[in-house]
This record gives C-alpha cells, structure tokens and sequence, in this order.
C-alpha cells in the first residue's frame, strides 16, 4: 500500500506544482497594444505638414538639380509647382495625389517602380491639403 502511495504523491505534487505556476506563466505574457498615432487632417500647413512629407519622401528626386533628370522636371522645392501639380485635374485625383496614392493613372511615387506607398496618414494629410485649396500656410 505504500508503495502505490508514493508514486500517488509524486504524481498530486506535480500536478499540484503545475497547477500554482499557471497563473505565473500567463501574468508573465501580456499583450501589448500597439499605439496609434492620430491622424489629424483638420487643419493641415503647407509649411509644416506638407514639406516634412516632401522632404522626407520626394525631394531627393525632385529637387532643382535632378528634376530635369530624375523628377519629370518637377521641382517639388518650388511651391507654386507643388500646387499646381496638386489641383491641375490631371489624371483622377490630381497629379500629386494620384502620384502617392498609387491610382489614377499618375505615375507611381515614390520611385524606383515597385516602392512602397508613403503611410496612409501622409496620403490623407496631402488629400486634406489639397481639398482645403492647397494653401502656401
């Protein structure tokens, strides 16, 4: 009989062990929500907003010693270019947001072919821009 006992014991002690390191294991995974940056569209500043996204994603390009070679002849240091290019009518959305939306006919930007898109926030910044008139602000 105790023979059967012991091996009873072992088997409850590592159940039991088992059982109290649960709750251990799962506080110790926990999910950790990504944060999301809002979006604000409201108002947007052709001198703040739009410049930092042609800085960052268009200018290397399109600046006025490669816009004749690489840019189309597009000088996007130039703001009266860079609206014109915004409310022209060309293709579906305009030439500038056609071009970083990646649809309407626009050729694609960012270059080289098969670049990604720029984040969804900086599309629907310029969208918004371009919608409240395409302002020098």
């Amino acid at each position: 009989m105790v023979r059967k006992l012991i091996p009873l014991t072992i088997v409850f002690l590592i159940l039991l062990c088992f059982f109290l390191m649960m709750p251990v294991l799962f506080v110790s995974c926990k999910y950790e929500k990504e944060t999301v940056v809002p979006c604000d569209t409201a108002v947007v500043s052709y001198k703040v907003d739009i410049t930092s996204i042609l800085d960052a994603n268009c200018k290397q390009c399109h600046s006025p010693e490669n816009a004749p070679i690489l840019g189309n002849n597009h000088n996007l240091y130039d703001y009266n270019e860079i609206s014109t290019l915004a409310l022209d009518g060309n293709f579906t959305y305009g030439t500038l947001l056609s071009a970083v939306k990646h649809e309407g006919g626009a050729p694609e930007m960012p270059r080289p072919i098969g670049s990604p898109k720029i984040s969804d926030c900086e599309i629907n910044t310029i969208a918004a821009w371009v919608h409240q008139g395409a302002l020098d602000n």
